[in-house]
């Protein structure tokens, strides 16, 4: 009797569903999403159940790497092809996408999307006039690791495929705004901004940029506007003039917190780091103090997505704690900073922080990326 074959993808969803369940380890979920659309998505739901956050690590050695990869959902350069071009510099992550930099001339610029091996070409880094002039005063030796980190930050819209489709980064240590549309040849510059900008985001179909000195910009890159320009945003914020780091933080339904990140000194006269949240209202055009994160633990980091995703049950080995920030720590190379990152979380209730990595690698980076993106791609 000849044996009909079966396409993978035409599994019963219940059969899928039940195998994916089983699975325990984010690795096995990397590998199901790269076998079909089918599996791709289904893996995605139940993964986005079991795991709220991939961790995006470069620079760690093997051993670091299977240490703590089951824990968090690692993802690393070894897990993709275009690792193995040393040239090839993860800076960020945005949509689903790794935004990367190829540290030779003339610096190519590229959005790549893990185990679909889809890549979007931006315009390179040459196009602009602040590299133009580092290489010119480094005619002799190029400075490649200020090349590598010349990008700090990187968002888009939502689909590649829309024409009006944006990607806005933040860009030089003194951290000024750019953006590129479809088929753009250089980025421009959003010179409406005149303070180093903290953080960017685009939320319920807007960019926001908000810069060191907590001024919030609406970002206009409609292919529509002759003008694009950064509005500032017109409800006085009680952070205003607050020096400190500030992030934007994703809710669902399209909400968006501001995240203060401040230093207190303790009773042992050395400075610990404690988070302020707030939350904007646009029924009464006001900001809300945010007293605790309802059930909520909260995904921090200066080149990936900064989220807040529902706590408690989710998260393997109990990772995922209620009430928590999880954040990267020390010296912050979206800064001009070139030393160690630590992951550490901090406990809303007590106050407390926690390290729960410190890895051996000085120049380890280490960014949030959301799974649903990444598996559905």
């Amino acid at each position: 009797m000849a044996v009909s074959s079966l396409s993978w993808s035409e599994f019963l969803p219940e059969l899928l569903d039940a195998v994916f369940h089983s699975l325990n380890y984010a690795r096995d979920f990397q590998t199901c999403a790269t076998v079909c659309s089918t599996w791709r998505d289904s893996s995605s739901a139940v993964y986005s159940r079991k795991f709220d956050s991939f961790l995006f690590v470069s620079h760690v050695s093997s051993d670091e790497d299977i240490l703590f990869s089951d824990q968090f959902g690692v993802l690393s350069p070894g897990y993709f092809g275009f690792s193995e071009n040393k040239q090839t510099w993860v800076c960020g992550g945005t949509q689903g996408f790794l935004l990367t930099v190829n540290a030779s001339y003339p610096f190519e610029v590229h959005l790549r999307k893990p185990f679909t091996n889809s890549v979007t070409s931006l315009p390179p880094l040459i196009s602009f006039v602040d590299v133009q002039q580092l290489l010119q005063s480094q005619a002799t030796f190029p400075d490649s690791e200020a090349l590598k980190h010349f990008v700090k930050k990187a968002v888009s819209s939502t689909s590649s495929l829309e024409a009006d489709w944006a990607v806005l980064v933040i860009y030089n240590n003194d951290r000024k705004l750019a953006f590129c549309r479809r088929g753009d040849k250089q980025w421009t510059d959003l010179e409406s901004v005149t303070s180093s900008v903290d953080d960017i985001v685009f939320c319920n179909g807007l960019f926001f940029a908000i810069d060191r000195c907590g001024e919030i910009y609406h970002c206009e890159l409609s292919p529509n506007n002759p003008n694009p320009k950064a509005i500032p945003f017109r409800s006085a914020s009680p952070f205003r003039y607050d020096t400190c780091r500030k992030y934007f933080a994703e809710l669902g339904y399209n909400g968006l917190w501001v995240v203060l990140k401040k230093l207190e000194l303790n009773d042992d006269c050395d400075f610990t780091t404690y988070f302020e949240i707030y939350e904007f209202s646009s029924k009464t055009n006001e900001w809300t103090k945010v007293i605790s994160l309802r059930g909520r633990a909260l995904f921090l980091s200066t080149q990936g997505r900064c989220k807040a995703v529902s706590a408690g049950v989710n998260g393997y080995r109990g990772f995922i704690k209620d009430n928590s920030v999880y954040f990267i720590d020390g010296d912050d190379p979206s800064r001009g900073g070139s030393g160690p990152q630590n992951l550490s979380v901090f406990e809303w209730e007590s106050k407390k922080n926690v390290e729960i990595y410190k890895p051996r690698s000085w120049n380890c980076q280490m960014f949030w990326l959301t799974p649903t993106d990444f598996l559905q791609g």
